[in-house]
């Protein structure tokens, strides 16, 4: 067998083919490590087919918009019933920090000037994270009303104007409409 042979060219002596093994066994080991999959290494996310992100703090956030708009609009007279669609053009923006350098050479015909910038990490229970500087809330893309003065004209140009100005966004992006009896 090749053992013995390994055997006779180290001399015979039991260490050096322990250490022999050992190091095979080593080797195998680093190579199985490579060719199995680490347990650490994150899945990507499936990505949206729509238009904006649906995440969690996202849907809570419109739930908690539409909930507050409801409130304050059954306040108005003459809208009664009242629901409320909110549509987001994206998820909230996250603003990371940045590590920048510049570096400026100058010769005697020409200036060169270099920008370096790098994303300040930290490592976390999670891995290797970004600091987060801030955060902003989702935009909004359109508002749906539908109220039972929704076919008044004083009503919805009402109910427009306080959507629209407690949103900041436009009058064209909102839609007040009567709720079926």
């Amino acid at each position: 067998m090749q053992i013995q042979n390994i055997k006779e060219k180290l001399g015979g002596n039991k260490r050096l083919v322990f250490l022999f093994i050992l190091g095979l066994l080593g080797i195998l080991l680093l190579g199985l490590s490579e060719i199995l999959p680490s347990q650490t290494e994150k899945v990507p996310e499936k990505e949206e087919k729509s238009g904006y992100e649906t995440s969690a703090s996202s849907m809570e956030y419109c739930e908690a918009l539409e909930h507050k708009l409801e409130t304050v609009l059954k306040e108005m007279e003459g809208v009664g019933r009242v629901k409320v669609l909110l549509t987001l053009e994206s998820s909230d923006e996250k603003i990371y920090a940045m590590d920048e350098k510049t570096n400026s050479k100058n010769s005697n015909s020409s200036a060169e000037r270099t920008f370096d910038s790098k994303y300040v990490r930290t490592d976390s229970k999670n891995g290797d994270e970004g600091i987060v500087l801030k955060t902003n809330a989702p935009k909004i893309k359109g508002v749906v009303i539908v109220c039972d003065g929704g076919n008044d004209s004083v009503v919805a140009n009402g109910v427009t104007a306080a959507v629209s100005s407690a949103l900041g966004i436009g009058s064209n992006a909102v839609s007040v409409l009567k709720m079926k009896a």
